[in-house]
């Protein structure tokens, strides 16, 4: 009687869990809650050729239209809580940029100019943090990246972190540290805000500065892209110059809910990053020597 009562208690909580993964998801069109599945099986195929094709997997409609209004609702009850990070960057965070002339594409500076609202910011009972914590959408990110584990992060600061830009905003060129970037597009601008892209531009053997300094200039145009409200985004952003392009007038913010993964679990941040996105300053940031000079 004891082994029924349990069964049956496992078998609501799977209910209830499996209700609150479809308030979220449409899993009609992404059964992500059943990836032995065939349909799933040819989600994730048709979403490796996108990744082929285009370095950017793109999922419209990945959100049901209840759940980015709740998230919107979410978003800008805290939106007056977002850091201006405002200032001029260099496309290298990550790499030590010094002794290149100042003309030189690494030493080149984008303007980035964005309102950020990091993890211990947002509600803890909120969707946001709360569809974070879904296994099952931490496995199919796992499987769009063919990679043998994945772990959410743990970072309290970065491991979710929402991006919001009105208009005259813009987060200019660069590359990601990391060699993929999740998000899902919470609520889209009424004029602007592209998602401007150069797929595979420069390797890791190869910084191609002369294609860099072409589409620095304006010679070279990138592609361009619209994203959708309720859309989930798998960019591998390493090797992809990307921007986010000036955010025209508009009567409601660009949203952007960004979700970290690493191969490896209990990852955080470096405090130099965290502190600098908490404690922003108008000063140039150059890349390594930065962090450095933070720390």
């Amino acid at each position: 009687m004891a082994i029924a009562s349990s069964q049956s208690a496992s078998r609501a909580e799977t209910e209830r869990r499996f209700e609150r993964l479809a308030h979220y998801i449409d899993l009609d069109q992404y059964p992500i809650h059943d990836l032995s599945s065939p349909r799933a099986s040819a989600l994730i195929e048709r979403c490796h050729e996108m990744m082929r094709a285009e370095t950017l997997c793109v999922l419209p409609g990945f959100l049901t239209e209840a759940a980015t209004r709740e998230m919107a609702r979410e978003v800008e009850a805290v939106e007056a809580e977002a850091r201006p990070n405002k200032y001029p960057a260099t496309a290298y965070g990550w790499k030590d940029n010094r002794g290149f002339a100042e003309d030189h594409p690494r030493r080149r500076l984008h303007l980035r100019d964005v309102g950020i609202l990091t993890t211990e910011q947002l509600a803890a009972d909120g969707l946001c943090l709360d569809l974070f914590q879904f296994d099952e959408l931490t496995e199919f990110v796992r499987r769009l990246l063919d990679l043998d584990t994945l772990y959410r992060w743990a970072c309290p600061t970065l491991g979710v972190m929402i991006n919001v830009m009105r208009e005259n905003q813009r987060f200019g060129w660069h590359f990601d540290a990391n060699e993929w970037a999740v998000s899902l597009m919470i609520q889209e601008a009424d004029v602007g805000g592209t998602f401007d892209y150069v797929p595979l531009i420069r390797t890791e053997d190869d910084e191609n500065d002369d294609g860099l300094q072409r589409v620095f200039d304006g010679v070279d145009t990138p592609r361009s892209l619209k994203i959708p409200t309720g859309a989930f985004t798998l960019f591998m952003g390493r090797r992809s110059l990307h921007r986010v392009a000036r955010v025209g007038p508009t009567a409601r913010a660009r949203v952007t809910l960004l979700y970290s993964y690493d191969q490896s679990a209990d990852m955080v941040s470096p405090e130099s990053v965290c502190l600098r996105v908490k404690h922003p300053t108008a000063d140039p940031f150059m890349g390594l020597e930065s962090l450095e000079t933070d720390s």
